[in-house]
C-alpha cells in the first residue's frame, strides 16, 4: 500500500490548465449614412447586414456612428423621423429579429444639432438594446454596459464633435473604476470622432477630437483594450503612444492621410478573446465582400494628433 497510495494521489496533483472561454464576436459597421436627408441606404449596406445575419452571426454589432443623413438645418423633424424609420427598417429591426443586439454611438449626421438631439433620443427611447448597463443616465448619447456574461465592458462617449471635455472624462474614469469595469477582461470605448487623423479628408480641427492627450491618459490608465471611433470612413487599427485605436471605416470610404487612390468601403468582424485580454479582426470590402489584408494598409499614418503605427492585433 505504501508503494500504490502514491501512484493513485499523483494525478489530482496535477493543476487543472485554465479553462479557456470561447471568444466574443462582434462586427464593426459604421458610418453608414447617405446624402444629406437620405431615406435609403447604400447597397453595400444592405449587402452587409445580409451577412452579418446569415453567415457571421456575431455576438453583437458595434457602431461608431453616422446612422442616419442628419445634421442640416433645413430638415424638417418629419425628415428626420423618416430617417430613424429607414435606419430602423433596413439596420435595427433586421438584426433584432436575428437575435443580435446593436449598441452604438451617435455621429456628427445623427446628433451634432439641437433637433437631432432631441429626435435621435425620442427614437432610442423607444428601441433602447437590451444590454446589461451600467449607466445609462444619459442615454443615447453617453452610456456604458457589460456583454457576454461580463467579459465584456463597453463604454460609449458623446463624441459627435470635437469637444470631449473635463466632464465627459471625470464621467469615463468613473465608469472604468466600476467593479463591472474591472472585472471584465476587455474594455472597450467608442466614440465617434478619433483622437488622430486617419483619412485625408477629414485630417483637420474639427474633424479629430481636440486636445486628446487626455482622454487617452484616462483609457491607458483605465487599461482599455482600444478606442473605437468613426467619422473618418478609413479602416485602421493602430496605436496611438500607449493606446490602441481602431478606426472603423465606414460605408462610403475615404483615402488615408498621406495616400491618394486608398479609399475602401469597410466592415469589420472582431473577435475578442477574454481570457487573454486581446483582439483580431478580419476587414471586409463592403461592396464586394472580398477580405482586406491589413498588411496592405500603410504601415503610420502621419495625421493630426498622430502618427498612429498599424498593428495587427489588439492587445
Amino acid at each position: 500500500m505504501r508503494r500504490v497510495l502514491p501512484l493513485l494521489l499523483a494525478p489530482l496533483l496535477v493543476a487543472a490548465a485554465p479553462t479557456r472561454t470561447t471568444p466574443l464576436r462582434l462586427v464593426i459597421l459604421s458610418d453608414f449614412n447617405g446624402s444629406y436627408g437620405s431615406t435609403t441606404y447604400p447597397a453595400a449596406l444592405t449587402r452587409s447586414v445580409a451577412r452579418i445575419v446569415r453567415e457571421w452571426k456575431p455576438d453583437l454589432v458595434l457602431s461608431a456612428g453616422d446612422l442616419i443623413a442628419g445634421q442640416k438645418v433645413s430638415l424638417t423633424d418629419a425628415r428626420v423621423r423618416a430617417m430613424w424609420a429607414a435606419f430602423e427598417r433596413d439596420v435595427r429591426a433586421p438584426l433584432s429579429r436575428a437575435g443580435i443586439p446593436f449598441a452604438f454611438t451617435l455621429g456628427n449626421h445623427d446628433a451634432s444639432l439641437a433637433r437631432d438631439r432631441r429626435l435621435a433620443a425620442e427614437y432610442w427611447r423607444g428601441h433602447a438594446p437590451g444590454l446589461d448597463y451600467v449607466n445609462r443616465a444619459d442615454f443615447p448619447f453617453r452610456y456604458a454596459f457589460t456583454f457576454g456574461g461580463h467579459r465584456l465592458f463597453v463604454a460609449v462617449l458623446d463624441a459627435s464633435g470635437p469637444n470631449v471635455g473635463a466632464n465627459q472624462r471625470a464621467w469615463l474614469a468613473r465608469q472604468l473604476a466600476t467593479p463591472e469595469a474591472r472585472k471584465a477582461g476587455i474594455r472597450l470605448v467608442v466614440g465617434h470622432l478619433p483622437l488622430a487623423g486617419v483619412s485625408g479628408g477629414k485630417n483637420k480641427p474639427g474633424e479629430v477630437i481636440r486636445d486628446p492627450l487626455p482622454l487617452r491618459k484616462v483609457m491607458e490608465e483605465g487599461r482599455v483594450l482600444a478606442y473605437v471611433s468613426g467619422h473618418h470612413a478609413a479602416f485602421y487599427p493602430g496605436r496611438l503612444g500607449g493606446l490602441n485605436v481602431l478606426a472603423s471605416g465606414g460605408i462610403g470610404g475615404r483615402d488615408y492621410v498621406g495616400y491618394p487612390g486608398t479609399a475602401r468601403s469597410t466592415v469589420t468582424l472582431l473577435s475578442l478573446d477574454t481570457t487573454e485580454g486581446s483582439a483580431t479582426f478580419k476587414t471586409f470590402a463592403a461592396d464586394t465582400g472580398a477580405e482586406m489584408k491589413t498588411a496592405s494598409l500603410p504601415t503610420r499614418l502621419n495625421g493630426l494628433g498622430g502618427p498612429l503605427v498599424r498593428v495587427e492585433e489588439l492587445k
